[in-house]
C-alpha cells in the first residue's frame, strides 16, 4: 500500500492563517452584533422610562382646573390641585355642606390626601376652599330629602366650612363640587439610582412621596402653554391662572451604558397635556 502524502509546513501555516482571519472576522461580527443588540435594549429601556412617566402624569394633570389648579410651578416641579372625587350638593347649612359623590375607585379614594374642595358657579368658575377644611361621612337621608340620588358605589360626605351663607339653600342644592388633593410632580435625585434623576409624585396632605420612574437626563423639564399662545414656553408665567396646559419633556436615559460606550442611551419623548376643565 502506497503511503499518503502529508501536509507541508507551509500548507499548515497558510491554513492556520486563513482560519485565524476567518475567526477574527467572526469574532468581530459577534461583538458588533452583541453591541448592537445591547444598544437597542438600552434604547428600549430609555423609551420605556419616558412612556411610564407620561402614563403616570397624564392621569392627574389632565384633570386640573384652569383658573386655580396650578399652585406653583418651575421647569422642574409642578404643584397642582388634582380632583379625585366629584359630586353635587344635597344640603347647605351654616355648619356644613352635604355632598353626594359620584362613584370613585376605592383605591383612588383611599389613597387620596384631602386638601380642600371647590364649587362651581353658574358661569363655570370654581371657588376654592382649602385652609381649615375637613371632610367626613354624612347622612344619606339628607340627599334623599333633597331628591338627589346617591348612585350605587357613591358616597355621602360633608365638608366644612360650608359653601357661603350668601348662597341660598335652594340655589346651593345641585351645585357641582369637587374634592381635590395637592400633588407635586418633581424631577429630583433618584433614591433607587443614586446620582441619577427621577420623577417623583408627592401627595402634600399625606406626605406620601413615590419615585415613579428613573433615570432621566438633566434636561427633562416642564414647559407651559399659556392663554393666547400656541407653543409651549420654558419661562413660568407670572399669572399661573393663565396656564392652560403643560408640555412634558421626558428626556429619559437607560439605566446602564450600552456595551462599548461610556454614556447611557437617551430617548427623547415629548407629550402635551391640556387641562380638562376649560373656562367657557
Amino acid at each position: 500500500m502506497k503511503g499518503r502524502r502529508g501536509f507541508t509546513l507551509v500548507e499548515l501555516l497558510v491554513s492556520m492563517l486563513i482560519l485565524g482571519i476567518i475567526g477574527a472576522a467572526l469574532t468581530k461580527l459577534f461583538v458588533s452584533q452583541s453591541r448592537l443588540y445591547d444598544q437597542q435594549t438600552q434604547l428600549r429601556q430609555a423609551r420605556f422610562v419616558s412612556r411610564a412617566a407620561i402614563n403616570a402624569a397624564l392621569s392627574d394633570l389632565r384633570m386640573v382646573e384652569v383658573t386655580a389648579g396650578v399652585v406653583s410651578a418651575t421647569p422642574r416641579a409642578i404643584t397642582a390641585r388634582v380632583p379625585y372625587a366629584l359630586g353635587v350638593v344635597c344640603a347647605n347649612t351654616p355648619f356644613q355642606t352635604t355632598l353626594s359623590l359620584l362613584p370613585v375607585d376605592s383605591t383612588t379614594y383611599a389613597t387620596a390626601g384631602f386638601s380642600g374642595y371647590a364649587w362651581r358657579d353658574t358661569r363655570g368658575n370654581y371657588t376654592y376652599a382649602e385652609a381649615g377644611t375637613t371632610v367626613g361621612p354624612d347622612d344619606p337621608s339628607l340627599c334623599a330629602s333633597a331628591n338627589v340620588t346617591v348612585l350605587p358605589g357613591g358616597r355621602v360626605v360633608s365638608v366644612r366650612p360650608p359653601l357661603p351663607a350668601a348662597l341660598p339653600p335652594v340655589v346651593a342644592v345641585g351645585t357641582t363640587v369637587l374634592l381635590f388633593q395637592r400633588v407635586v410632580y418633581e424631577f429630583k435625585t433618584s433614591a433607587a439610582l443614586p446620582g441619577r434623576t427621577a420623577l417623583w409624585r408627592t401627595i402634600v396632605a399625606s406626605r406620601q412621596s413615590d419615585e415613579l420612574v428613573a433615570p432621566f437626563d438633566t434636561s427633562a423639564k416642564f414647559r407651559f402653554y399659556v392663554q393666547g399662545g400656541d407653543t409651549a414656553q420654558r419661562a413660568v408665567p407670572r399669572a399661573l391662572a393663565s396656564i392652560r396646559g403643560l408640555e412634558l419633556d421626558f428626556n429619559a436615559e437607560s439605566e446602564h451604558p450600552p456595551e462599548g460606550s461610556s454614556a447611557p442611551k437617551k430617548a427623547q419623548m415629548v407629550a402635551a397635556v391640556f387641562f380638562n376643565n376649560q373656562v367657557k
